[in-house]
């Protein structure tokens, strides 16, 4: 079998990979929250029952509550058509976004060209996204931010291109697709749409200047910028911030960025510390072509690793007997902390518990990134001593100067940091909203990966660490989410059943047990009980009952 065809084989069975685990998680994810609110006429109690309904409430929706029309359009079909066509379709959304995210990475159209490094782009949306399971899975949530990622990803790819080498030589009537495109591009999302503008309209200028501007990149700014206002301009907008109202304030924006970048950063680390591992890597290439020359010494396992090592089985353990680790530490903190506070209030110890009872699914993850990073850095030989003769003699402009996918993977930074700086002008900003963002960051990794001369240092030194670690992170953090998906959605089938038989019976109130799982798998799994006010409403609203009680609760 030639290369090629290897290599084309080995792609269709990374994106087949992708394609089936996200389709097992869409067919156990249930109907929650907003899904049930959507499948409504919005603010009604009326049932989407044909084309003409969804049309109604999305232009409803619009007017009064906000601009998402072409989101919400989406979301409120398939929900008609049926969850099983939504489930298949959110799948390839996700498979089509990590290729997109790939290619703009390599900035080519070569999609079969290293399977490797498109099974990492993979991993790391895997990993990475911010509350996965609400923004990928969950219906309500993936229509808002992986279907408007997807045409975004798609619109700026021929931009992306166009600044590396000779413009895509699109026909003129390609100006049309790019336009219509780009509306759907700018009616995404507020932060991105704007960024989509910005950079379409940056980049459009800038090949003007060079000569090289080309009808479509026009056509696209046009659409994108319309797409925008129809997005920032609905009159729903209004309606929902209220902006008649006191203002709060632009010290509280300024919080906001606080809370929703930091929050972003614990999701992304593990990219961090890839990016820094690379920017190691540079530096030494420079240091030993300066002749500069680094002490290696044997690369053992420390006592810190083996401890490490011990941590995360002793953790493995308790995660599959009852979670014993965390509920001690949770009576420890109980004791020692709140109880000499007087904060023992039911609302508090709530929060502690939903906090301790995914304690040991973070401390495992936390733990094995550490433990490769530690791993890495010494087969490396990036102790100490080398990281300060490194520093001593390689200036950071050097290694920018010296490869252009850092220079890439830095441009791409700064519009993910603009991307965000976009929400100080909302209300709120929860880190959800950096869902974007972080696929910009996603590409600047993948894009310092891809640099040859990465690639064969790592593969000296530590391939096998590298791949140990990224299939036991994968198939932990994978098994968890499914495991735990699998027991919502057996559990959530009952009880809906249940509150289907009661409102055919004419029943008021049903008394629902509550559901027993309540790790949440590293945020991959979406899912907020009925003890929670909007969870409830939702439920009671489409079936037409009036409360849903949790015993024991």
């Amino acid at each position: 079998m030639s290369r090629n065809k290897k290599c084309m084989w080995q792609t269709f069975y990374v994106l087949a990979t992708i394609f089936v685990l996200m389709l097992v998680l869409n067919m156990l994810m249930p109907l929650h929250r907003d899904d049930y609110d959507y499948s409504m006429i919005y603010m009604t109690n009326i049932h989407i029952e044909n084309f003409g309904d969804v049309w109604n409430s999305v232009v409803h929706h619009y007017f009064v509550h906000g601009g998402r029309m072409v989101t919400v359009f989406c979301l409120v079909l398939f929900l008609w058509i049926g969850k099983t066509w939504f489930d298949i379709v959110n799948g390839l959304m996700f498979v089509a976004l990590v290729a997109l995210i790939y290619l703009h990475a390599i900035r080519k159209t070569e999609l079969t060209g290293n399977p490797v490094m498109l099974a990492l782009t993979g991993l790391l949306a895997w990993l990475s996204f911010p509350h996965f399971g609400e923004v990928a899975i969950w219906k309500s949530g993936s229509t808002v931010y992986l279907w408007s990622a997807v045409p975004v990803a798609l619109f700026l790819l021929p931009y992306n291109i166009s600044l590396t080498q000779k413009a895509p030589n699109f026909k003129e009537w390609m100006a049309l697709p790019m336009f219509l495109l780009g509306v759907l591009a700018g009616w995404s999302v507020e932060n991105l749409a704007v960024t989509v503008v910005c950079t379409a309209g940056g980049i459009a200028c800038y090949l003007y200047r060079k000569k090289r501007l080309q009808a479509w990149m026009v056509s696209g700014f046009f659409g994108a910028f319309l797409g925008a206002v129809g997005l920032l301009a609905a009159p729903g907008n209004y309606v929902r911030y209220g902006i008649q109202e006191q203002d709060e304030g632009f010290l509280l924006h300024v919080g906001n960025q606080f809370a929703g970048n930091g929050e972003m950063i614990l999701y992304i680390f593990p990219i961090i510390l890839l990016l820094l591992t690379s920017w190691r890597i540079f530096s030494s290439i420079l240091a030993v072509q300066q002749g500069v020359i680094m002490e290696k010494k044997p690369a053992g396992i420390s006592m810190g690793q083996w401890l490490i090592m011990g941590m995360i089985l002793i953790l493995v353990i308790s995660y599959f007997n009852g979670s014993f680790v965390a509920w001690k530490l949770r009576d420890a903190f109980y004791i020692l902390a709140l109880v000499p506070a007087g904060l023992t209030e039911p609302g508090i110890m709530e929060k502690i518990n939903n906090i301790f009872s995914g304690f040991e699914e973070m401390a495992i993850y936390w733990l094995v990134v550490f433990l490769i990073y530690s791993v890495v850095k010494t087969k490396m030989g990036f102790d100490r001593y080398n990281r300060m003769i490194l520093a001593q003699n390689v200036r950071p402009v050097d290694i920018w100067n010296r490869w252009p996918s850092v220079r890439y993977a830095g441009s791409m930074i700064a519009l993910a940091i603009f991307n965000n700086l976009v929400m100080l002008a909302a209300p709120t900003f929860p880190a959800r909203a950096t869902f974007s963002s972080v696929g910009m960051i996603i590409i600047a990794a993948i894009s310092v990966m891809h640099t040859p001369e990465i690639g064969d240092y790592f593969g000296k030194y530590a391939r096998p660490a590298l791949y140990a670690g990224a299939v036991g992170i994968g198939m932990f953090t994978m098994v968890s989410a499914l495991v735990v998906m699998n027991t919502v959605y057996h559990e959530e089938s009952l009880r809906t059943k249940i509150v289907q038989e009661a409102a055919s019976d004419g029943a008021a109130v049903v008394s629902l047990e509550p559901i027993q799982i309540t790790n949440r798998a590293l945020r991959h799994v979406f899912f907020v009980d009925y003890d929670n006010a909007f969870s409830k409403k939702c439920l009671c609203n489409y079936y037409g009952i009036d409360d849903i009680q949790l015993k024991g609760k």
